[in-house]
């Protein structure tokens, strides 16, 4: 199964959430989002980064291009 990372807001601070994990303490969006994106091109084919906006619904922010189904050209 495909690895997914959240960037979330928590505890003040915005992190990145693996397997129900977070970890990082990152000043902006943009920063813990590329911080994801570099640890799932290390995480292999298929992983997924993700990002909550200001309602709080996640949007894909990055997909590996070598994962099956992928939806990103």
């Amino acid at each position: 199964m495909a690895t997914e990372f959240y960037v979330v807001r928590h505890h003040g601070a915005w992190r990145i959430r693996v397997n129900g994990k977070h970890h990082g303490d990152y000043e902006s969006r943009l920063l813990a989002i590329n911080a994801a994106v570099t640890e799932a091109q290390a995480a292999g084919p298929g992983a997924k980064v993700f990002s909550t906006g200001m309602v709080s619904q996640f949007s894909q922010e990055w997909q590996s291009k070598a994962g099956p189904n992928s939806l990103l050209p």
